[in-house]
């Protein structure tokens, strides 16, 4: 399987580098099967930093990955999906003992829901089953794309380079 990673930074091994901004699944090598997000993104990162050009990484997956890594996979939104990536949105310490986790991206359009989500449940905890369901309805709408997110070094062992990019 072709995992795309978008960038503006040319490296041919990929590592696992603690962000500096909340993310999705936490801390990990972010990657995704959609060549045209990866891309959008390596423009986006490029233009906002003005460091670099945009590099649309390929990578090929090891088929045997399932079988060798600790993986949670997100399927579609989920209350389960929705409390993992709130988690690793709030708090930049958030650690899972996972070797990759596999799901939905909350990108720049579904970020609001989310945090219209956050907010209701504080002031309201008694009704947060009510108000996941409501998330979860609107981000569906959004036909979320995929992430595939390496979190240990184990789990790089099976990717590899096999094209770099300039866009």
């Amino acid at each position: 399987m072709k995992l795309y990673h978008g960038t503006n930074v040319r490296f041919l091994t990929p590592k696992i580098i603690r962000p500096n901004r909340l993310l999705d699944f936490g801390t990990g090598f972010y990657t995704t099967t959609d060549e045209k997000q990866a891309s959008d993104w390596a423009k986006t990162v490029a233009k906002r930093t003005k460091i670099g050009q945009p590099l649309l990484n390929i990578y090929e997956l090891d088929d045997n990955y399932d079988k060798q890594l600790k993986i949670k996979h997100f399927k579609s939104p989920t209350k389960e999906w929705l409390d993992f990536v709130c988690e690793s949105r709030m708090n930049i310490n958030f650690k899972d003992d996972n070797d990759l986790v596999i799901g939905p991206i909350a990108n720049d359009t579904t970020i609001p829901t989310i945090q219209l989500y956050l907010n209701s449940i504080q002031s309201n905890p008694d009704e947060k089953d009510y108000f996941a369901d409501f998330a979860i309805r609107l981000l569906r709408a959004d036909r979320l794309k995929d992430q595939f997110v390496f979190k240990t070094p184990k789990s790089l062992k099976y990717i590899t380079t096999w094209e770099i990019v300039k866009l």
